[in-house]
């Protein structure tokens, strides 16, 4: 699920028994005509609007699940005692739940139904209340991965007047503390938009133990069992932005409730500024001006639009434009600043009609475009050879654009194809030596942020230096082919770029 990046929370399976089928046998077939129990709709209460869980929000407040997720049903009679104990599966195309043993039919002998999200098949048949639920989980003080996070949620509903069709309104079992920065403000075109920023070196400490926090989308969260004490004296909680570090404590004591949120604030001393980086949001308001929202914002303020992640900033724009046969003075830039923009989905493939190399030399030198600029692996030409293509005598199959092309963006060039040096630019960052250090992974970051994905393009064809022309994340060899053919992914889609 990669809606509004709100993340998924799970239940630990670290039960030492289970019940076969023999010990709990099927004891709820009525007689006439019986029918299996439908959940109608899951919804969650959150802990509040906007806060880390494992089922999103759309605008319309519907809870949107992932596909196979599992819930569970505990069926109880009226002592109590277990009937059975039921899975259902989403079926996210159909936004449907299905129970999964469809053998397992409604009886008036069930009383009282424990649903908990998510399912777990090992759960013990003396598991029959919320209380016995929770206490089958134990909270560890490590929740800095993201998967070992979600292991500590629990999202319960007792239901005492149960039917053949349920509403399921989930509540969050435990409480989840929260550190998140001060609203920062940006001006932009006459206008004030409030966001929160991505904090470094978030960490919590009670006495001698040290909580390591998950880093949701820039808001580092923990999870604690409802009655968790966090202390006035000896409660201490890190934080840095920038150059700046902060240490805080509490000066009252405080006991958590079962699903509430506890919101600690980090203050920031003075205006903090950052500059423009990699991994900027490059958006438009609803007057469709450009305003470049930082990247170390946690969110997209309202009244904006996210249309591309910036990976690159230019420093020489007037030898870039000039490479590429466009006028600078029409490409101001923002705020003086110029650079690249990457779109989220990929395009299309190059085509199945390709020039061969000798053609593209053709039309590149007939456009103007050096050999030495061309055949560079270190010039950022891709533009100038896009519109080679596009603007040549030859009629290619040139499809890799998609639907980029008639959806340019404010203030940018047209959507092209990105030359070596571009890509370089994408998948190490300007001054990374692999990429693991920024660039793709700065962008899968962002778009995280946002709620998308990058979708099966996880890694983008190895970079390999040699006498290559390198143009749509791919090469034409020279020589080495008989033919001239392609040298790498030639039908590999990639990710159309613009500059700005």
């Amino acid at each position: 699920m990669k809606q509004t990046l709100l993340y998924g929370l799970a239940i630990s399976s670290c039960l030492l028994f289970s019940c076969n089928r023999e010990e709990m046998p099927n004891d709820i077939t009525e007689t006439g005509n019986p029918s299996v129990i439908t959940l109608e709709s899951v919804t969650l209460n959150d802990f509040s609007s906007n806060t880390s869980s494992r089922a999103s929000y759309t605008q319309d407040a519907a809870t949107v699940f992932e596909q196979d997720d599992k819930l569970g049903l505990i069926l109880l009679d009226a002592e109590g005692n277990r009937i059975d104990h039921l899975s259902y599966s989403y079926i996210s195309a159909e936004n449907r739940w299905n129970l999964d043993d469809q053998s397992k039919y409604y009886s008036s002998k069930i009383k009282k139904i424990i649903a908990y999200f998510p399912y777990n098949s090992s759960l013990s048949n003396e598991v029959n209340t919320v209380e016995e639920l929770k206490n089958t989980i134990t909270i560890g003080a490590d929740q800095s991965n993201q998967d070992t996070f979600k292991n500590y949620d629990l999202l319960v509903e007792e239901i005492d007047s149960p039917s053949s069709t349920l509403d399921v309104n989930l509540t969050h079992a435990f409480s989840l503390i929260e550190f998140q920065s001060d609203p920062m403000t940006l001006q932009a075109n006459g206008k004030s938009y409030s966001y929160n920023v991505e904090l470094q070196n978030v960490k919590m400490v009670i006495g001698d133990t040290d909580y390591q926090l998950c880093n949701i989308n820039g808001t580092y969260s923990l999870l604690v069992k409802d009655g968790f004490i966090v202390p006035a004296n000896d409660f201490r909680y890190f934080y840095s932005l920038g150059d700046d570090a902060y240490v805080k404590t509490l000066t009252t004591a405080k006991t958590t409730e079962s699903g509430k949120k506890y919101v600690f604030p980090c203050k920031v001393d003075g205006e903090y500024k950052p500059s423009y980086a990699a991994g900027d949001f490059y958006c438009t308001d609803n007057e469709d001006k450009v305003v470049i929202l930082p990247g170390v914002a946690t969110n997209v303020p309202e009244g904006l639009t996210c249309q591309g992640i910036v990976f690159h900033y230019i420093d020489d724009f007037q030898g870039f434009a000039t490479t590429n046969g466009i006028t600078a003075s029409a490409y101001p830039g923002y705020d003086g600043k110029h650079g690249l923009v990457i779109g989220f989905n990929a395009g299309n493939s190059f085509g199945t009609t390709q020039p061969t190399l000798d053609e593209l030399k053709q039309l590149y030198t007939a456009r103007g475009i050096l050999e030495s600029d061309y055949t560079s692996q270190e010039v950022m030409n891709g533009y100038a050879m896009t519109q080679a293509i596009l603007n040549g005598e030859h009629a290619w199959d040139f499809t890799a654009l998609g639907d980029y092309v008639n959806n340019p963006l404010p203030g940018a060039t047209p959507w092209y194809a990105p030359s070596f040096k571009e890509l370089k630019n994408m998948v190490w960052g300007s001054n990374a030596v692999i990429a693991s250090e920024n660039g793709l992974n700065t962008i899968i970051k962002q778009l995280e942020k946002l709620g998308k994905s990058w979708g099966n393009l996880q890694s983008i064809p190895t970079l390999t230096l040699g006498t290559t022309l390198f143009m749509v994340m791919t090469g034409i060899t020279e020589g080495g082919n008989a033919d001239d053919a392609w040298d790498g992914f030639p039908r590999e889609a990639f990710r159309p770029i613009c500059a700005f």
